[in-house]
């Protein structure tokens, strides 16, 4: 599947779900009404995406359903990526053995898809032991969590005063977290060491996991990713309203969520606990990427009123100025930004993409060239890309724009990095042509400009709408961009305009200005 097509097949909907009878499926009992699985090993809530795969498998009766068509009824049709399903998949087969003792499996059949397949287990004491174990879960290296299902009511009454050494490690790994430190992972495990009983180390240690630091989720590695699920579980056991951890499973679960339902996560972790400044950073970053840049900045800037001092907040409103005509304002912004946090990667990288889209090309470079003020970031190819690009950004002659197209161009296939500054590069430029080629292929996953998976990671550039870095899409230099016709057809494949029309709300109107 390559991008947004017709579908052959009904899409299974939310309203039809609601709809839907109870079933049984082996030792468990499904709702789609509820979206709830109960069984031998307990009762569950269901994510909406899953709920849709289970019954679209169940349907099957015990044949075979292809990929294509899970797509299709699930989906709508529209390009998500490999991951999504898989991840909904491994939803499902946790259901199995978690909540159901194994009574029913999803079996891959191999480059079709899968089939859904009851064992008809009898329920006795030894398979619902094991549903429970299964359920028990543990953070692997430094970190074993303790079993939480049983004598919480005894803990709780009786909980010792917390440890000093406890408190001062779960402070450290939070004001980590906010540096994107990729120290906060290790103080966390310590953390939880020390406390296996604290849902909001637990909490914390689940976003650190997942999170992906200042490179997004879309960096973590599946193995990794599971780690986070486990922690972030274990934190919602011990309190089902832990906000670190509800934004954790935002992350393990992006690929069944739509931008609807990622915006309404975000929204309900936030009327739970209004002061989460991690989730405002997500929330913000999803506006942003959403076209809706006026509310992104409301959202930073609620963020620094309760942390001041948290350097992505203030580099997003540096952007977020920059994005809405305020250039000196986010000047401002970002220079104290670079004075307190001077090696930050993240705030050094917005200096410099403030310089090289305002007509400050050569500052740019001058960053660039500067190992002092040189974004960590930057590989060494990237820095060519964008000594390349600032070239021709500063004196646009037919030899440097085309020097600069060829780099943005082979760079894009090689990293992400490239791919999102190339859309930028090349519409600024004026080659619209090689931009859209870029976005399609880095953001779609079709045409001949397709980012690779990085090997060490084995983490695939194109995944869910979650994943989509289309933030590039709603700054100053893509304006050409999404003022030519093929916007729509992009945006439309994105499932932005899906959102925009089931939201009520699109893009700011500014965007779209000539």
């Amino acid at each position: 599947m390559d991008a947004l097509h017709g579908s052959a097949e009904k899409r299974l909907t939310n309203a039809e779900l609601a709809a839907r009878e109870d079933f049984k499926l082996g030792e468990a009992s499904v709702s789609p009404s509820t979206r709830k699985v109960s069984g031998p090993g307990g009762s569950t809530d269901v994510e909406p995406r899953i709920m849709q795969v289970l019954v679209v498998l169940a349907d099957a009766a015990g044949r075979v359903v292809t990929r294509d068509s899970l797509f299709e009824r699930c989906w709508g049709g529209v390009y998500v990526g490999d991951d999504s399903l898989n991840r909904a998949v491994a939803a499902i087969r946790r259901l199995a053995s978690d909540i159901a003792g194994e009574s029913f499996e999803v079996e891959t059949v191999r480059r079709t898809g899968y089939r859904l397949r009851v064992t008809r287990r009898a329920s006795t004491p030894e398979v619902q032991d094991q549903a429970r174990r299964s359920r028990r879960l543990f953070v692997g290296g430094a970190v074993t969590a303790a079993a939480i299902a049983g004598g919480m009511g005894a803990w709780t009454v009786f909980r010792p005063r917390s440890n000093p050494r406890f408190e001062a490690l779960r402070d450290r790994g939070a004001a980590a977290l906010r540096l994107d430190d990729p120290a906060a992972a290790k103080l966390l495990e310590q953390a939880v060491a020390i406390e296996p009983h604290d849902a909001k180390a637990w909490g914390l240690l689940a976003y650190a996991l997942g999170s992906g630091g200042d490179s997004g989720p879309q960096a973590v590695s599946a193995p990794d990713m599971q780690e986070a699920e486990r922690a972030a579980r274990t934190a919602l056991t011990i309190d089902p309203n832990e906000s670190n951890a509800l934004l954790t499973m935002t992350f393990v679960e992006s690929g069944m969520l739509d931008w609807l339902e990622r915006e309404e996560r975000y929204r309900r972790i936030l009327a739970i606990d209004p002061g989460n400044t991690l989730t405002l950073r997500s929330l913000g970053q999803f506006l942003h990427s959403v076209g809706r840049c006026g509310e992104a900045l409301a959202a930073a800037e609620r963020a620094l009123s309760i942390e001041p001092l948290f350097p992505d907040q203030r580099l997003r409103k540096a952007l977020r100025l920059w994005v809405l005509g305020s250039v000196a304002e986010a000047d401002q912004v970002i220079d104290r930004a670079m004075e307190l946090w001077p090696s930050h990667r993240l705030v050094r990288l917005g200096r410099l993409m403030i310089y090289a889209f305002t007509g400050r090309a050569r500052a740019a470079l001058a960053m660039v060239e500067d190992e002092e003020t040189r974004p960590i970031l930057l590989s060494a190819s990237a820095a060519s890309v964008w000594r390349a690009s600032l070239v021709a950004l500063d004196d646009p002659t037919a030899s440097n724009v085309a020097a600069a197209r060829k780099a943005n161009l082979e760079g894009s296939k090689a990293t992400s990095a490239v791919a999102s500054l190339a859309i930028l590069v090349l519409s600024a430029l004026g080659d619209l042509d090689a931009a859209f080629q870029v976005a399609d292929g880095f953001l779609l996953g079709r045409g001949s400009i397709i980012v690779r998976p990085r090997p060490e990671t084995d983490v695939p550039h194109i995944n869910g709408p979650s994943w989509r870095n289309t933030y590039g899409l709603f700054t100053p230099p893509t304006k050409a961009m999404r003022l030519d016709n093929r916007f729509h057809a992009l945006a439309q494949g994105l499932g932005l305009t899906e959102y925009w029309s089931r939201r009520g709300i699109g893009p700011d109107a500014f965007l779209f200005k000539a």
